[in-house]
C-alpha cells in the first residue's frame, strides 16, 4: 500500500464532500467551505482524502472575476470501474464501466439464465477476467454493440505482445453488479421463486463475485436495474432522477421494475414489480395456466412463451421472440392481433398500476416492445381508458430503444448508488489503495 495512504481515514464528511463534487461539478475551496459550512482546516482535510485515493483530482478553474486562475477540484469517474453482468434468458452481456456508468468495454457470452449455473458462471467469469487482466484478443474480438454505439474491446494505453494479445492497463475495481430475470431475495440476495432461473434458487451469487473478485458485489433484478437507468437518463433540465417511474419489461415473462421517490422499490422482501402474475381483467386468459402454477396470470396469455406456441399452433415457423416481431413488423394478421390481445392485457395491467403508483413515466421494454406501436397502442388505449384522470394527467408512456445500454448503465448506477454514498465502501476502496 502506497504510504500516503496508509493512513487515511474516510469519515461522513469525506462521503458528503463526494457527494457534493458528484451531483454540482467542480468547486473550489471556498465553493466547498460556503456549500457545506466547514472549516478551511477541514475542506482541506477533506480534499486531501479523496485526493489520496484518487476519487477527486484537482484542476484549474477560470475565475468568476477574470482574474489569476483557481484551483478547483472534482469527481474523477475513471479511477476504478464497476464490472457490470446482465444475464439474460440466453445470454450475458459483461461490461466494465467507469464511475459516471458509462460503459467502456463490453463482451457477450452466449450462455444465460436458461444453461445450468456452474457452466454460465465459468463463462462469465473467463470474460470477466480477461477483461480485468487487460487480456483481450484484438485480432478476433472487434467489441459489442450497444444500443447504437459499439464500445471497443480495449481500454487505456494498449499495447501488443508476442503472443498478439492486446495488454492494457489493469483496470481498478470498485464492485461487481449482476442482474438476473427473476426477483431477487433483499436481504440475501439470493435467487427466490425463478420459474425462469429454477437450477439458480438459492445459488449464492452476491457471496460467489464478492469472494472472487474481493470487492462488494449487488444483485438485482433486471427491470429494476432498467428502471433506475431510465429515471436518470429521462429527468428533465434541472431534474436530478426521474422520482416516480415505471419500467415494464415485456418479453418470455412480464416484470416490472419500479422508482418511487428516487429509489428502486424493492417491497418487504424483494417481490415487487412482478406483475407477470396479476389476474387478468375479463375473460380471455383468465383459465390459461401459468408457469407459476396458477392460471389466468396475465404473462400466461400476453408474455412471450405463451404468444410463442399460440403462433406455432397456428403453423407459424417461430421458435424465438424476434422471429415473432418479424413476423408482426411485416403485417401477419394472426401475430398482429396476438400482439394487439397482449397489449391490451398488458395495459390493463399497467392501469392498476398507475392508480396505486402514480409515475410520471412509463417506459415498455423487452423484446416484445421491438413491435413498436403494436403493442403500445394497446397499453395506451387500456391505460387512458382504465386509470384515473388525475394519474395520467402528465403521464407519458414510451418503449426502450436501447434496451442492452440501459441493463449495463442501470447496472451501474446501483453499485454507484449504493457505494459511492456507503462510507463503509469508501473505506475499504481506501485500504485497497
Amino acid at each position: 500500500m502506497d504510504k500516503s495512504v496508509e493512513n487515511i481515514d474516510i469519515s461522513a464528511g469525506t462521503v458528503e464532500l463526494l457527494t457534493h463534487l458528484r451531483e454540482h461539478g467542480p468547486m473550489t475551496r471556498s465553493e466547498i467551505g460556503t456549500a457545506t459550512g466547514w472549516a478551511r482546516p477541514t475542506v482541506n482535510k477533506r480534499i486531501d482524502e479523496l485526493t489520496a485515493i484518487g476519487i477527486a483530482q484537482p484542476l484549474t478553474m477560470p475565475s468568476p472575476t477574470g482574474g489569476r486562475p483557481a484551483q478547483g477540484f472534482a469527481f474523477n469517474p475513471s479511477c476504478a470501474h464497476i464490472l457490470a453482468i446482465d444475464i439474460a434468458t440466453t445470454a450475458t452481456t459483461i461490461a466494465l464501466c467507469d464511475l459516471d456508468g458509462r460503459p467502456v468495454l463490453v463482451r457477450t457470452v452466449s450462455a444465460g439464465a436458461e444453461n445450468e449455473p456452474d457452466e454460465t458462471l465459468d463463462m462469465i467469469c473467463g470474460a470477466a477476467d480477461a477483461m480485468l487482466t487487460g487480456k483481450l484478443a484484438s485480432r478476433t474480438d472487434t467489441g459489442a454493440v450497444i444500443g447504437n454505439d459499439e464500445v471497443p474491446v480495449t481500454v487505456n494505453d494498449p499495447a501488443t505482445t508476442d503472443e498478439g494479445i492486446t495488454a492494457t492497463a489493469t483496470p481498478r475495481l470498485f464492485a461487481v453488479s449482476v442482474a438476473v430475470t427473476t426477483r431477487v431475495e433483499t436481504v440475501t440476495g439470493n435467487i427466490i421463486q425463478a420459474p425462469v432461473m429454477q437450477h439458480w434458487e438459492n445459488r449464492h451469487l452476491r457471496e460467489f463475485f464478492a469472494d472472487r473478485y474481493h470487492v462488494p458485489a449487488f444483485i438485482e433484478n433486471d427491470a429494476n436495474a432498467r428502471a433506475l437507468c431510465k429515471a436518470y437518463q429521462l429527468a428533465a433540465d434541472g431534474e436530478h432522477i426521474v422520482p416516480h417511474l415505471l419500467y415494464v419489461h415485456a418479453g418470455m415473462g412480464l416484470g416490472a421494475g419500479i422508482i418511487s421517490s428516487g429509489s428502486i422499490m424493492h417491497g418487504a422482501f424483494g417481490a415487487a414489480g412482478d406483475i407477470g402474475h396479476i389476474h387478468v381483467f375479463g375473460r380471455i386468459g383468465e383459465h390459461s395456466l401459468c408457469r407459476c402454477g396458477n392460471t389466468g396470470c396475465v404473462e400466461a396469455t400476453a408474455g412471450g412463451w405463451a404468444i410463442l406456441p399460440a403462433l406455432q399452433t397456428q403453423g407459424k415457423p417461430v421458435h424465438t421472440l424476434d422471429e415473432v416481431v418479424e413476423l408482426a413488423t411485416h403485417g401477419d394478421i394472426e401475430t398482429v392481433q396476438l400482439i394487439r390481445q397482449a397489449g391490451r392485457l398488458i395495459g390493463d395491467v399497467i392501469s392498476a398500476c398507475v392508480n396505486m403508483l402514480n409515475p410520471s413515466c412509463i417506459v415498455v421494454g423487452g423484446e416484445l416492445s421491438h413491435c413498436g406501436e403494436l403493442l403500445l397502442n394497446g397499453i395506451r388505449e387500456r391505460v387512458w381508458a382504465r386509470a384515473q384522470p388525475l394519474a395520467t394527467k402528465s403521464l407519458r408512456i414510451e418503449s426502450c430503444n436501447d434496451e442492452a445500454r440501459t441493463g449495463i448503465v442501470g447496472l451501474a448506477y446501483v453499485a454507484i448508488d449504493q457505494g459511492l454514498t456507503s462510507l463503509e465502501m469508501l473505506q475499504d476502496f481506501a485500504r485497497q489503495q
